[in-house]
């Protein structure tokens, strides 16, 4: 859930902004979206993410 509603939240702001953007911006919008996303998550649970950047 930590992970899950500020996605939705993120996604859905990505759509409203992007009202009247054509459909295959908005799609390749939200894709590198979710990789950037997925990228950090990784990299925090392998350990290589800052100590300093990390919550307690």
């Amino acid at each position: 859930m930590e992970i899950v509603v500020p996605l939705i939240i993120g996604l859905s702001l990505i759509w409203l902004i992007g009202r009247g953007v054509p459909w295959n911006a908005k799609v390749m919008t939200i894709a590198v979206t979710l990789v950037i996303i997925v990228l950090i998550v990784l990299l925090e649970r392998g350990g290589y993410w800052p100590e300093a950047w990390r919550r307690s």
